[in-house]
């Protein structure tokens, strides 16, 4: 506030009045020293007697006043201002400035009663705000052995909450498929702290609460997991919408139709598949040679943002060794079979595979040998294929598991009956694939064992035979019967798909650069 004007004679006296100076109260206490002073001279002199009194006197009063100097300055120190500020209070205008909320708190502390309500409001501060919870992002992983209930208990999921979203995820997806690597996304809310007003109104929130949980088991669908308000999970499937298109890789043998093609942008799973297509009619260790050509036309899954996420089926292959081309083209049949066919409509099957390895070398022949253990000449009654230990041996024909076990001289040995009174037989394995036992169904090209060195044996390999009415006879000298051949409005309706995916070929860009891929553009949309 400001007030321009002096003060009034009555507020003047009110003033002097409440404040009295420091003139009077030394003047007052002046007085009451004198009379004690006498009193005390008075008695002292009596009790001392004359000599005595006057030496006690001398030394009692310069003690007091040295004394009496040290009260006066304390007693009029705090008024030392007063005389200056009243000389000048007429004359000066005024201006009172305050801090409204402090002094509100002060006089609150004093004596609340007396305060009004609106400025007693003023004087109480707000009480501080509770941390709000915050949400918090992770991610784990499941390690073999290990449990989802495990992972999510020592990721600081309560047991209870992991429990419930656990049996949340499995109406639409069972924890049992979860495999080793497989990563879990959790979100939790956590509160930073329980403060005592949650405590005095009863309230004891958890500290950490799981409220979602997501995870892909394949590139096509993710599984989500939320916690709505009542506290209960749910679960939700999401599929993921991708798009098909085609891609068109060729390129020349040089090291290995694997190394070639590879170096030529086609995919593993992809070359593995053309291998797969064409061992029934080319032996991979023997006839494949520098200068011999590839090609291949096959299927491409998208994602939204255009990057490839998963290979789809081949269309179309073609291996050219020697001079001489193997064309195979996918083929459904109208009873939902499929098969590769070659151009005349004639299924790339055999009844048997030529070779039941990929990647091998004939390390020993059929015929009568010097026996590299047993150190004589003996009838070796298969062939002989070297590669690394661990190599997939594949089953060369639909059949029956005859035997599957240790087998002397053989080590780990598996034979598979076939049709027409045909038997395979696979030794020195170093597994057996998990499965194949006595009496199980096989199908062509099914993993049955790996390659390894048991039994009678130098180095790991497979030791292929081919028994024909129990007789053993060399494997690669057999003549394989084809498997099936397609007519009428089959083979009216597999021209009419060869024709199709000849003529897509031909309007794709053709790869001509080393380690790239042709790719159309994304087309329809995946099923």
């Amino acid at each position: 506030m400001f007030d321009g004007g002096n003060q009034t004679e009555p507020a003047e006296t009110e003033t002097a009045a409440q404040a009295p100076s420091a003139a009077s109260r030394f003047r007052r206490l002046r007085r009451e020293f004198h009379l004690k002073s006498k009193l005390y001279i008075s008695a002292s002199r009596v009790a001392l007697g004359q000599r005595r009194w006057i030496a006690s006197v001398a030394v009692l009063s310069t003690l007091s006043l040295g004394l009496l100097g040290t009260g006066m300055a304390a007693i009029i120190a705090p008024y030392s201002s007063v005389g200056n500020a009243a000389l000048t209070a007429d004359a000066a205008p005024q201006i009172i400035a305050f801090d409204e909320k402090a002094d509100a708190a002060i006089l609150a502390a004093l004596d609340p009663d007396a305060m009004p309500s609106a400025q007693l409001a003023l004087a109480v501060p707000e009480p501080a705000k509770p941390a709000e919870p915050q949400e918090v992002h992770t991610t784990i992983s499941i390690n073999s052995g290990e449990t989802l209930m495990q992972v999510l208990t020592d990721a600081g999921v309560a047991q209870a909450e992991a429990y419930q979203a656990i049996a949340a995820m499995q109406p639409i997806f069972s924890p049992r498929s979860l495999r080793a690597g497989q990563q879990i996304s959790l979100t939790f809310m956590e509160q930073p702290a329980i403060t005592d007003e949650m405590l005095a109104q009863g309230k004891s929130p958890a500290l950490k609460q799981l409220v979602a949980m997501s995870l892909q088991p394949d590139i096509e669908r993710a599984i989500q997991i939320r916690r709505d308000d009542s506290g209960s999970y749910s679960g939700e499937e999401i599929q993921k919408a991708l798009t098909t298109g085609s891609v068109r890789a060729s390129g020349t043998i040089n090291a290995s139709l694997f190394v070639d093609g590879a170096n030529a942008g086609i995919p593993a799973q992809i070359i593995v598949e053309m291998i797969r297509m064409f061992s029934y009619s080319i032996d991979f260790q023997r006839e494949i040679q520098p200068g011999d050509t590839f090609e291949v036309y096959f299927d491409r899954k998208y994602d939204e943002t255009g990057l490839p996420v998963k290979e789809g089926q081949i269309a179309y292959a073609s291996l050219t060794i020697n001079n001489k081309s193997y064309k195979l083209w996918r083929f459904e049949s109208q009873s939902g079979g499929w098969d590769y066919f070659d151009e005349k409509g004639n299924s790339m099957k055999k009844f048997l595979m030529k070779t039941p390895i990929d990647g091998a070398r004939i390390s020993s022949g059929f015929g009568k040998r010097r026996h590299p253990i047993l150190g004589y000449s003996k009838m070796h009654s298969g062939v002989d294929f070297a590669a690394p230990k661990g190599t997939p041996i594949y089953a060369a024909g639909d059949g029956v598991v005859k035997v599957a076990g240790w087998q002397g001289g053989y080590g780990k040995f598996v034979e598979l009956r076939h049709a027409n009174n045909y038997n395979t037989a696979y030794g020195h394995m170093n597994a057996i694939a998990k499965g194949i036992k006595p009496g199980v169904r096989v199908r062509q090209g099914q993993v049955i064992g790996y390659v390894g060195t048991t039994g009678r044996s130098t180095g790991p390999h497979l030791h292929y035979e081919i028994r024909i009415a129990g007789k053993k006879v060399n494997p690669l000298g057999v003549k394989m019967a084809t498997g099936v051949k397609l007519s009428g409005k089959e083979l009216a309706a597999f021209q009419e798909t060869r024709d199709r995916v000849t003529t897509q070929m031909a309007e794709a860009p053709v790869l001509t650069k080393v380690a790239q891929a042709m790719t159309a553009a994304p087309a329809t949309k995946a099923n």
